[in-house]
């Protein structure tokens, strides 16, 4: 085979200098990961929440709003300290 092609190979492959992968990187993007995950899944169970009411006079919004953003922001602060993290 041609040496460049595993040249070209090593270059993809190697992490960046400035930026070398540790422990601390991985459990940083395990943050972002999850706060996001709290997130979607914090907006999705709303939605199906909200969705799920009979008549629109049995739809208790107020605990419903406040309880999704209570999570949205959790999520959020989660994936916040991640990225500060990484």
């Amino acid at each position: 085979m041609n040496p460049t092609h595993y040249l070209r190979t090593a270059a993809v492959w190697t992490p960046h200098p400035g930026h070398p992968l540790t422990w601390g990187g991985f459990f940083a993007l395990l943050l972002v990961i999850t706060g996001g995950a709290v997130v979607l899944i914090a907006l999705l169970v709303a939605y199906g929440a909200r969705a799920s009411f009979r008549a629109p006079r049995e739809r208790p919004l107020t605990p419903l709003l406040a309880t999704t953003g209570a999570l949205v922001l959790t999520g959020a602060g989660i994936a916040a300290l991640g990225l500060w993290l990484y």
